[in-house]
Formats: C-alpha cells, structure tokens, sequence
C-alpha cells in the first residue's frame, strides 16, 4: 500500500448503527450527525475520540448526496480510529415507522403515567422508564412525519 493510499483511507469515516437485535447500518460515511448528552454533534474523518449517550432524536448520515436518518432511542455512541458506533435499543428508518404503533405507544405510556401508584416501592423508576417509552414513541412520529409520512 502506497503513502496515499494509507492516507486516502486514513480520512475514510465508517459509521456502524447497532441494536441488539441486528446490525441497522454499516458502512463508510462522510459525516454523522446526532445528539449526544452535550447536544448535536457532528463526525467526520479524523474526529477527535469521543464517548457519550445518544439522546431520543435521529442519526443523520451522509454518503456522498444521500443522507439516511434513522429515529433513533438513547443508548451510547463512540468516536475512536474514524469508527463512529451507536448502540441504541432501537434504530428505525422514516419509511419503516409504523406510526399508528408508535402513536399506541404514546397512549400506552401516557395512561401509564397517569395511573401510575406513587405509593407503590420503586414508582420513580417506573415513572422514568414510561416517560422514556413516551418520548421514544413521540421522536418515531415526528421523525416519520419529518421524512415523509403524513399518516
């Protein structure tokens, strides 16, 4: 391998998007976007390595003209070697949304939460896990209807 070629894939960006049920995406990128604890963060090639959580909201990633955004729950994302890993509990492309699912989810979680007995031991990390299944369910319908979906 010549110098250039080992420079030329020194500034190459791979991007892996992993849930533990699969592999969502898994090839190289130009730039990766989402929000991290500190807000957006954006990674090209060469960034600096970087560990933090994924905030709910979606990972945008370009390659070349084409971007594909995923809706996206909390989970960890790491930054090392121009290797950008998200690992999240759920990764799901706009068009495979099922977004009457996800608005039951809503509903689901919502009337959780208002039936939720505060005298009960542990309430609050009952509270925190029906708030987060809420606003998971809220971050698919917009990213949906963001990206293409009226329903």
């Amino acid at each position: 391998m010549t110098q250039e070629q080992r420079s030329e894939e020194s500034r190459q960006l791979y991007c892996r998007v992993i849930t533990p049920e699969r592999i969502v995406f898994d090839e190289s990128a130009d730039l990766v976007i989402t929000r991290i604890a500190d807000g957006d963060i954006g990674v090209m090639a060469n960034h600096a390595p970087t560990i933090s959580t994924v905030e709910i909201g979606e990972v945008r990633i370009r390659q070349g003209e084409e971007v594909k955004v995923f809706a996206v729950s909390d989970g960890f994302f790491k930054m090392s070697e121009n290797l950008v890993q998200i690992l999240v509990e759920e990764a799901v492309r706009p068009e495979d949304i099922d977004v009457e699912a996800a608005e039951h989810r809503i509903e689901e979680a919502s009337r959780s939460l208002e039936s939720l007995d505060r005298e009960r031991p542990g309430w609050e990390r009952i509270e925190r896990e029906m708030e987060r299944r809420r606003k998971v369910g809220e971050n698919l319908v917009l990213v949906a209807r963001r990206h293409g979906q009226q329903q």
